[in-house]
């Protein structure tokens, strides 16, 4: 007779450990291959971006601007909605009815309108920030995970023009300056970039938001433009808009929503205690930052995307943030 003989418990014990080996060698491999497919979509999703955005300038003659009726006007993300599949969206938008800012309640479609492209499959915020205590997430405001280049603070070029074209004071503890091609009352064309299309940085990434305490431009919601509250002007004058010098600003309590002057490396977050989500010390110099392994990914005015890299050199990063410096910015 024949007697069957089991496995030993040593012998269970050994295969255990040798399945605990391989799924320990094979887990990170399959984590990383994840997150190269959600960076591979992230990237995708800013190429989409940049097509709305060169279509919208070949219909239009320029890109759009970032900010409009003066404050709290929609910004460039509203504008290049019929220009990724989003038109019905953008039809029932009111664009007379004021505010874009907090929880959109003038502008019903944009309180729950969901739009994939503006989002990196990498950040885990999704659409929403888990901060809700903000009345404008709580509202149900997406948010972004791609902002505006207005341009680099200070300006790069050899003879800065840094007191012509940023502003005399700071915006809510930030300095904002004009001298890239997403900015917030008048728009620029493919014609503005002197450096070349392909030195011009347009749209950076700004998905690492961590835990939703990482102040961006989605201080207020997703849509909304420039907030210029209590604002100062050196000419005296009381608003905001395409006719005001920005050299004219000597302080305001506003946002830049959907904008960032590029002012502190990639993924450097704050310099100083633990950030808040709202009236930081570096409104309008909000950080690039992103949930990708060394940097981020970025829309450059030729149409590519590229990865930049968090240890990126500074010079190179504000070069690359204006389109009119004169200066060469080097490998990046």
């Amino acid at each position: 007779m024949r007697v069957r003989r089991g496995f030993t418990l040593i012998e269970l014990l050994v295969v255990i450990a040798i399945i605990a080996v391989l799924v320990a060698i094979l887990l990170p491999a399959v984590q990383q291959a994840r997150e190269a497919a959600r960076q591979s979509q992230c990237r995708n999703n800013m190429k989409q971006v940049g097509l709305a955005l060169f279509n919208y300038e070949e219909q239009n003659g320029a890109f759009p601007i970032g900010a409009t009726g003066g404050q709290r006007g929609a910004n460039w993300f509203v504008r290049i909605l019929p220009f990724i599949d989003q038109k019905a969206g953008y039809d029932r938008v009111d664009f007379s009815a004021g505010s874009f800012y907090g929880h959109v309640s003038l502008q019903p479609i944009l309180a729950t309108l969901k739009v994939p492209i503006f989002v990196c499959p990498s950040s885990p915020n999704g659409y929403s920030s888990p901060n809700a205590t903000i009345t404008s997430y709580a509202g149900g405001s997406m948010l972004m995970d791609y902002v505006g280049i207005a341009g680099a603070y200070p300006d790069p070029a050899a003879t800065p023009r840094t007191a012509t074209v940023c502003t005399a004071g700071q915006v809510q503890g930030g300095y904002y300056c004009e001298n890239g091609g997403l900015i917030g009352f008048r728009a620029k064309s493919l014609r503005d970039f002197k450096d070349g299309s392909s030195n011009a940085m347009l749209v950076g990434e700004q998905s690492g938001q961590v835990n939703g305490t990482e102040n961006s431009s989605n201080a207020l919601g997703g849509w909304y433009g420039i907030v210029a509250n209590t604002m100062v002007r050196s000419d005296g004058g009381t608003t905001w808009d395409g006719a005001t010098p920005v050299s004219a600003i000597t302080s305001s309590s506003g946002y830049t929503g959907g904008l960032t002057t590029v002012r502190h490396p990639i993924n450097s977050y704050w310099l100083q205690g633990a950030p808040s989500s709202a009236n930081s010390p570096y409104e309008a110099n909000y950080i690039l930052n992103s949930y990708h392994t060394g940097g981020i990914e970025a829309l450059f005015a030729d149409g590519s995307v590229h990865f930049l890299s968090e240890s990126l050199h500074m010079p190179t990063l504000l070069k690359i943030s204006s389109i009119d410096d004169g200066a060469i910015p080097g490998e990046f």
